[in-house]
């Protein structure tokens, strides 16, 4: 038996593996701001702050003193939707928690709103459950009757091999330089 046929099997092994992938995200709604990190077997890969202002998406990464504003028809917002939307079906979601923070500034009001908002977080729950039968999933809320408050975080944990990430990504640019040659198009034709 040749010992070389175990280099190609660890590599095709190493290729379809599942890798775990952790995001956390967390945003103020009243104060237009967030962070979102990215997390490969517990490691801290990714980490940002961001702002929305207007249109304009405003990023610092964590140890940067400098700030990057993405328009949101620009070709990095565009090629993440592609991506997303690519890499949406070959994950396996394993985890999916929302937590929030909310108050309005009346007992009354914050209440309802509360309940409102429980309502529409278990109701995608509830259809993401059903197609990610697997998934392990909670909401958890904190509502402060007396301040007005609005926070949203998310935690969700899936795995996905690299072989699918490779193809999402190059599938990806494909699309995205597809979708800017069009919108190119379309803007010297003045539609």
């Amino acid at each position: 038996m040749n010992l070389y046929l175990l280099i190609p099997f660890f590599i095709i092994l190493i290729f379809f593996i599942p890798v775990k992938v952790e995001v956390r995200i967390s945003f103020n709604v009243l104060e237009k701001m967030g962070a979102f990190g990215v997390f490969v077997f517990g490691i801290k890969v990714e980490y940002q702050q961001f702002w929305i202002e207007n249109k304009k998406i405003i990023t610092k990464k964590e140890n940067e003193i400098e700030s990057h504003e993405l328009d949101t028809q620009s070709k990095e917002v565009i090629f993440f939707e592609m991506l997303s939307h690519e890499i949406k079906d070959k994950t396996r979601l394993k985890e999916l928690y929302v937590f929030y923070n909310l108050g309005v500034g009346d007992a009354f009001s914050s209440a309802m709103v509360g309940g409102t908002i429980n309502v529409i977080l278990f109701s995608i729950m509830t259809a993401i459950k059903n197609s990610k039968p697997t998934a392990s999933m909670g909401v958890y809320d904190t509502i402060s009757y007396n301040k007005k408050i609005c926070q949203f975080a998310l935690k969700t944990s899936m795995s996905i091999s690299l072989f699918d990430v490779v193809y999402s990504l190059i599938r990806s640019v494909i699309l995205t330089r597809k979708k800017t040659n069009e919108k190119q198009i379309m803007e010297k034709k003045g539609v």
